[in-house]
């Protein structure tokens, strides 16, 4: 993930240069009227969450998830198409494993199957800077940086385990025995123990470009928390957007 932070760090530096070039050389004034035009909109995006846990031997735990928000933008300068855009959004994302395990004995094979998911839903703010530089009548590069206020509304946790045992031993060992199907809320520290206990609230800065075509938006971004959402635990989250504007 350095290298993509890396890039598009790179990138936002090149567009930078590029409206500032273009902006010296009085190359953007016919569409100076358009490039202060605020916009709002809707944006459905993939999200791949990276759980960073800074903890010896522990497992990956990173999440597929979805967004779905509105964000509205406001001109902050009157030379310049600068912009600060806000908003709002839903976040799903979901992390599921397992791990399965067999032995036979006298012929007959014993298995079982341990499965274990989290699954999560929040809430984000965004609060960011915008620079937009017209390409042509239907073409606008919109690159971003700022921060996110991301409110955790449920976290669960669940940890099954199915064995299967061969009817010849039914009646003499009952699978029921040594299966559990257990959820946790990890907000709850009775839970999940007050190292793994979730934070409510998470903070974060966030970096990336879109593409208008036409009403459409297309984009990447990626967002790093500044604080742990549990004990040695930090997310970071790259998405790939499509939206709409109107």
């Amino acid at each position: 993930m350095k290298k993509f932070k890396c890039l598009l760090t790179a990138m936002l530096l090149g567009c930078s240069t590029m409206s500032f070039a273009q902006f010296m050389n009085g190359g953007g004034s016919s569409s100076s009227s358009s490039d202060n035009t605020p916009w709002k909109g809707l944006r459905f995006s993939y999200d791949r969450t990276f759980v960073n846990i800074d903890i010896d031997d522990a497992p990956s735990q990173d999440m597929n998830g979805f967004s779905l928000g509105y964000v509205q933008s406001f001109s902050i300068a009157k030379k310049l198409p600068l912009f600060f855009e806000t908003g709002a959004g839903i976040n799903f994302a979901r992390y599921s494993d397992s791990e399965s395990d067999s032995e036979t004995i006298y012929g007959y094979t014993i298995s079982a199957e341990n499965k274990w998911s989290t699954t999560t839903l929040g809430l984000t703010i965004p609060l960011n800077v915008v620079y937009k530089i017209n390409i042509n009548d239907k073409l606008a590069l919109k690159p971003y940086t700022g921060f996110y206020l991301r409110v955790n509304l449920m976290s669960k946790s669940n940890d099954k385990m199915e064995v299967s045992i061969p009817s010849e031993f039914s009646q003499y060992v009952d699978a029921s025995d040594y299966e559990w199907d257990e959820d946790y809320n990890n907000f709850d520290k009775d839970d999940v123990g007050e190292d793994g206990t979730w934070n409510r609230v998470q903070f974060g800065w966030q970096i990336g470009a879109t593409l208008d075509i036409n009403k459409f938006n297309v984009g990447i971004g990626y967002a790093l928390d500044f604080n742990e959402i549990a004990e040695k635990t930090k997310c970071g989250i790259f998405s790939a957007r499509l939206g709409f504007n109107f």
